[in-house]
Formats: structure tokens, sequence, C-alpha cells
């Protein structure tokens, strides 16, 4: 499975679930987790699929009795088949695109469905820095699971997309994506979309309200073929648009790399700090296009010191592991790295790991 996160859901139907609350919080309003839980997870689903980095998880939630549901872009650009399971464990093989935004990473899909629990949505503009919330998703494919916490904060995109978002400390992992945040009235306020690795609790959801625009302006239904050809400006090289830049930030390790294309491969170099730039350390990717993905080899040299007789001596340790592209957009790019287990021990002196790399992990880079 897969990654700065990427990865989504007409007007006359949804008139009765999509008005907008135009009241202020209750902030008097007790908030009942259960009750609130009870209320909307019969509209929560997870959608799943296999793209060429193998089997996608995500989470979505209803807005219409006839089978629109919002969720993130990034769960469902990648994919080359995708379905449904509705929390009654009801399954639906397939879905088309209705509409999607990329820079806020929000799609509206559509299941042939009737007469389904649907989540009422609430109004982001009315919403409040430590009011309570919980979210709703699929970790990890865990169908069903709720954790709750806070609006932490209301703050510009960290990613620089340009546009709002709503921090929280109710946790989310890998699977949540596209599962709704709501508030004590069970009104969905957003739209769980990524988490910053290396901090706690740092998780972020797109405002409603944004979703509101997509509702209120569906295209024609699209396939997911059709969808990736889209995302690819109509069929062109994705390198060669205008807005694609050359510098990404991964959401995984914070670090910056800088993308070139030459025909069918892709080098990757990750930005380094002076220290280590004058030591001789680098990473650097080379991919070669086969079929839908790029996949080849990061090799990573630094140097290390180690004690020996009161003495200190350098070593160079140079080390190389797969990695696979499996997603560009303009927007965001997703793979996957083979790493070691957590625990594994290194040894300076022999320039040795004591475990092999063994474990693919998932990464997403975004626009710096």
């Amino acid at each position: 499975m897969h990654r700065l996160v990427r990865l989504l859901l007409t007007t006359v139907l949804l008139t009765a679930t999509t008005q907008v609350q135009a009241r202020p919080q209750a902030a008097s309003q007790p908030f009942d987790s259960a009750q609130i839980t009870k209320k909307i997870s019969p509209a929560v689903v997870l959608i799943k699929g296999t793209a060429g980095s193998g089997e996608i998880l995500g989470t979505g939630f209803i807005i219409s009795s006839d089978g629109k549901i919002a969720t993130n872009l990034h769960v469902v650009e990648s994919l080359k088949n995708g379905g449904v399971q509705l929390a009654s464990g009801e399954k639906f093989d397939s879905f088309s695109v209705l509409a999607f935004d990329t820079r806020k990473d929000i799609a509206i899909i559509k299941i042939p469905g009737f007469d389904l629990p649907t989540m009422a949505l609430g109004n982001s503009n009315n919403v409040q820095v430590g009011e309570p919330v919980l979210a709703v998703g699929s970790p990890l494919g865990l169908q069903g699971t709720v954790t709750t916490g806070v609006v932490s904060s209301l703050r510009d995109d960290p990613t620089g997309g340009g546009f709002k978002v709503l921090q929280t400390d109710a946790a989310v992992n890998p699977g949540n994506s596209g599962g709704p945040l709501v508030n004590r009235q069970a009104e969905v306020i957003g739209i769980v979309t990524f988490k910053i690795r290396g901090g706690e609790n740092l998780n972020f959801a797109v405002p409603i309200n944004y979703l509101r625009g997509l509702v209120d302006s569906p295209g024609a239904a699209m396939s997911l073929d059709e969808l990736r050809v889209k995302l690819s400006s109509g069929g062109s090289d994705v390198f060669k648009s205008d807005s694609f830049p050359p510098r990404w930030k991964s959401l995984l390790s914070g670090t910056t790399k800088v993308l070139r294309r030459d025909g069918d491969r892709i080098y990757v170099e990750t930005v380094m700090s002076e220290a280590k730039k004058n030591a001789g350390c680098f990473i650097l990717s080379d991919l070669q296009k086969k079929g839908d993905i790029f996949s080849g080899t990061t090799r990573n040299s630094c140097v290390c010191e180690y004690t020996r007789y009161a003495r200190t001596f350098t070593n160079r340790v140079t080390d190389e592991t797969s990695i696979e592209i499996t997603s560009i957009t303009p927007t965001r790019i997703e793979g996957r790295l083979m790493v070691r287990r957590k625990g594994t021990k290194f040894d300076c002196e022999k320039g040795e790991f004591s475990e092999p790399r063994s474990e693919w992990e998932n990464f997403a880079w975004i626009p710096e």
C-alpha cells in the first residue's frame, strides 16, 4: 500500500443534505461520541482497489441517498480498478468519478445506490478552535474505527496549496484518508486528508465548504481510466505541464526532493544540509518507466564515525534499496521504498546493518 500525503464526490438531490447550517456552533450542546458514532457510522464507507503499487485502502462518506460519496482524490486517482464497501457490509465492485479538485485533494465518486444512509454537511466557516471533533475511517483497512480530539488550529495549508485547512489532534492513520471529521451536531466539517510525520497528532482536514463547490458543479461521470487521462492533461506527458514543479517535499521524512525527467527515466536527488554535502553525502534515485510505474534504485552514501583504542575513525558507507513511483500528478507523487525493520542496528566500523531491507514503506511527496 501507499504517499506531503495524494486523494474525492447533483445539486437538486442534495438540497436536503447540503444546506449550510448558518447558526453558530452550539457550544453548550454536549459532545456525546457514542451517539454521534451511532448516527454517522452507517454512512461511512471503505474504498478499496488496486494500483501499480498494490492494494489501496481509503475512506469516504455518503452525501446523497443515490450513492454520491465524498473522499480524497489521492485515494482514487491511481486506481486501475476499485470498489466500495458500505458499513452494512454491502459491496459495490465499481464506481464512477463525478468531480474532483486536484489542489484541495477532494473528489466525488458515485455508486449505483438507492435509499442509502447519508451524512449531513455542516458549515466549516463556523468551526471554532478547541471544539471537540470525531473522525471515522478505515486505518489499515479496519473499517469503522473511531477517534476523537479537538480542532487544534485553523490555518493556511502547510504544503503551500493556497487554501485553508483544519488541524486536529484526532488520531488518523493510512486508510483514514477521505473520511469525515464531524462536530458535536454529527455534521461533517472536514475531509481528513493528511498527517505530518515526525510530529505528534499533526493531522489535517480540508474544510467541508470546499466540497460544496464540487457538489454544485458536477461534471459528466468518468471511469477510473478516464480520470487518469484527465489528470495527466488529456493524455499528455505530465512532466511537460507548466505547472509541474521541480522541487517536492516528502510527507514521510520532511526532506526536499529535486526531480528531473529524461525520456523514460526519472532522477531524484534528496537535498542535503551543507554539512552533509561538505562531507560528500548524497541520496540519488534512478528510476525507469515499466508499464504504469517507474521503478529503480536509491543510492545513499554518507560518512559515520566510530571510536576504537581511544581514537575516532571515519568510515564511508554506501547503501542501495529498491524504489517505485506509482502515481504522478502535478500536485502529488506517490510510491514506495524498501526499508529495514524497526530496531535494525548499524555497525559503523564494519559499515553493515544487522538486518537486510525487507519491508515496503509507502511515501507521498507534494510540491514544495
